[in-house]
């Protein structure tokens, strides 16, 4: 029995001796990562993968130093991964030899905000792109809830903190035009076209629009005119050109801004029924009813098509 026990243990010696060789035949990788800026960071993980090998996918955590340490590799290459949150992974390769290997160390870049994509990280000095997007995102909801003061005061804050978004002065004069603040919009307006010439069309129609509202006939025709020329009015604004021109008994120039209302939204009815009554008023009966008519096919529970039906039961 003595003699039984004393085979056993050799024969586990053995083994272990043998196991703690081909260990220390694997190879040892070492590394580290840091970010930009140079310092560790913990908790990367750090991916190993060969097919081949037995294992085939070792994984380690980088300590509080940023640092990893692995062995008994086999010899051959491995494809190396290198991921935590908030960075960019990093693949590649190494090739282990038996013992000790060169570090592997990495710098890893942190993954940019897409705001800071977007405008360049000068933008941004000093600032927090979340913190920025969530001010964004309640200015947002402020205007889609009809709240002006409380959007206009969100976007006047985020602008004078970023004023490369430029956009948010047209957001801003629109804000202050659902207000009545019809001249601090039109210089909002002006503001946006100052910082981006190609915000030429739009800033023309809502000036139009302003205008429009205030009562300023004229001043709207002409913006809005310089819109509809850079293809920048909606079929709204050409039809709104129509009614400047209706009310000042220039029904030519009135029909004109019809058409091209038309032209952008066919089976509109409203700048249709205008059409028809520009007919009537010049005397061409049959035109006027055909138009008539179509009102009533294209929008039959439209107010234009009542009306239009008043009038065919009323015309000879």
């Amino acid at each position: 029995m003595r003699k039984l026990l004393f085979s056993f243990l050799i024969g586990m010696l053995g083994a272990s001796v043998l196991a703690s060789t081909a260990l220390a035949q694997g190879g040892r990788l070492t590394g580290s990562a840091v970010d930009d800026l140079g310092e560790p960071i913990e908790g990367v993980m750090v991916l190993l993968e060969n097919p081949d090998a037995n294992p085939p996918r070792i994984e380690q955590t980088t300590d509080n130093n940023g640092r990893f340490s692995i062995i008994g590799l086999r010899s051959g290459q491995w494809n190396i991964t290198m991921s935590a949150e908030g960075f960019l992974a990093n693949p590649g390769f190494v090739r282990i030899r038996s013992g000790s290997n060169p570090p592997v160390d990495m710098t890893m870049d942190r993954i940019k905000h897409p705001l800071v994509i977007a405008l360049g990280e000068e933008a941004f000095a000093g600032l927090d792109p979340d913190a920025i997007e969530q001010e964004l995102a309640a200015a947002d909801a402020a205007y889609n809830s009809r709240q002006w003061q409380a959007a206009l005061d969100a976007y006047s804050a985020i602008l004078a903190k970023l004023p490369i978004l430029n956009d948010l002065n047209m957001q801003i004069g629109n804000c202050h035009r659902s207000l009545e603040n019809y001249e601090a919009a039109i210089t909002a307006y002006e503001a946006g076209l100052a910082g981006d010439p190609e915000l030429q069309a739009e800033v023309d129609t809502e000036i139009g629009r302003t205008r429009m509202a205030m009562g300023d006939f004229s001043g709207a025709t002409e913006a809005l005119a310089n819109a509809a020329e850079g293809a920048g009015a909606a079929r709204e604004d050409l039809y709104n050109l129509g009614e400047l021109e209706f009310a000042k008994g220039d029904i030519d120039a009135a029909a004109a801004w019809y058409e091209k209302a038309m032209a952008l939204d066919p089976n509109w009815a409203k700048p249709l029924f205008k059409l028809a009554l520009v007919a009537l008023n010049k005397g061409d009966m049959d035109t006027a009813k055909t138009l008539f008519t179509q009102v009533v096919e294209k929008e039959p529970n439209s107010e234009e098509a009542a009306q239009a039906q008043a009038t065919l039961a009323a015309l000879p």
